[in-house]
């Protein structure tokens, strides 16, 4: 089954929630063309076994922020915020855009481009956009079900590392993924090949991961390129959310926005501090950043037999996504 979207009528729908809405629950496959134009739209994805095809120039965009605020007074918080959330699984984008283009996290706090809730997706050749928390791999939150009704999404977990080991696999493949602080952050195991991760001006962490206890793996990167248009040694390889985070970089580039120290303890006044563990690691570096005498100690410079652990297979149990 395949669904058109496009802007100028002559397609099944103008919008890709509306689209979304259409597919029948029965989890048959669908494959929905998203054709060129800007769709200024917040969008759930809560159907599993969808593939969202787009077409060259298809950009899905919003601007929600966590310091919005609320009719009860309150601000909507980090989780309320995606352009793009997924709840389905096996669920496939290739070539789309999508951008949270609400602003500098100094004025308007964190605002997620994509929410990646579902297990076993993929993500090919896509474009994701926004400045802090641009990227959310984790699962659905129970604060999320009041703001997403009359849409069906999992019953999902108090907290954010609430989630049993083992439990959801994501792969992104020669991805583009834009931010500043923590931009890409959760707890799934990930795989990223050969992705291009992009600093904002402002600089920060690329990373901010936090891995269940017990979890073997959790953020790997594999053949990435770690740039972007902050000041030299402006962004820290990763920081750890949670005392049993995981992030490894195999055989990456890094140019002068990469810090010496590569990855940095957590240090946030008013919360306890967290160390950066042998579960940070990295094996092959090679450009600019890439310096390994001056690594944080508290870090593992991995050896050719324990970089040769990291595979699909190890880090992404029980599922091919090539397949």
């Amino acid at each position: 089954m395949e669904i058109i979207v496009a802007q100028n009528g002559n397609a099944d729908f103008s919008t890709l929630q509306a689209a979304i809405d259409s597919i029948p629950v029965d989890g048959n496959p669908v494959t929905i063309r998203v054709q060129p134009g800007v769709y200024r739209e917040k969008v759930i994805l809560n159907k599993s076994n969808v593939t969202l095809l787009a077409d060259p120039g298809a950009h899905l965009v919003f601007g929600d922020f966590a310091l919005n605020p609320l009719p009860d007074g309150t601000t909507r918080n980090t989780f309320l915020t995606p352009t793009l959330l997924i709840t389905g699984d096996n669920v496939t984008l290739r070539g789309l855009t999508v951008e949270n283009d609400a602003g500098d996290g100094r004025k308007v706090g964190q605002a997620v481009a994509v929410y990646a809730a579902g297990d076993c997706c993929r993500f090919f050749d896509c474009r994701f956009l926004a400045a802090q928390d641009t990227l959310f791999c984790g699962p659905v939150l129970h604060k999320l079900h009041r703001f997403v009704k009359p849409y069906e999404i999992p019953l999902g977990v108090e907290g954010v590392a609430d989630r049993p080991p083992v439990d959801a696999r994501l792969y992104f493949e020669n991805c583009f993924i834009r931010g500043d602080v923590d931009f890409i952050f959760g707890p799934y195991r990930c795989w990223f090949e050969n992705c291009t991760l992009y600093a904002n001006a402002r600089g920060g962490y690329y990373t901010a991961a936090n891995t269940p206890e017990g979890q073997p793996f959790g953020f790997v990167f594999h053949r990435c390129k770690l740039t972007g248009e902050c000041e030299p040694e402006g962004m820290y390889l990763g920081r750890p959310w949670r005392e049993h985070a995981a992030t490894v970089f195999l055989d990456c580039e890094m140019d002068a926005c990469v810090h010496p120290e590569g990855f940095t303890d957590w240090l946030i006044t008013g919360q306890p501090n967290r160390p950066v563990t042998k579960r940070y690691c990295e094996y092959g570096s090679y450009g600019e950043g890439a310096d390994p005498s001056r690594r944080h100690p508290g870090m593992k410079l991995l050896t050719p037999e324990e970089a040769a652990a990291y595979t699909l297979q190890n880090v992404l149990p029980g599922w091919n996504p090539m397949a």
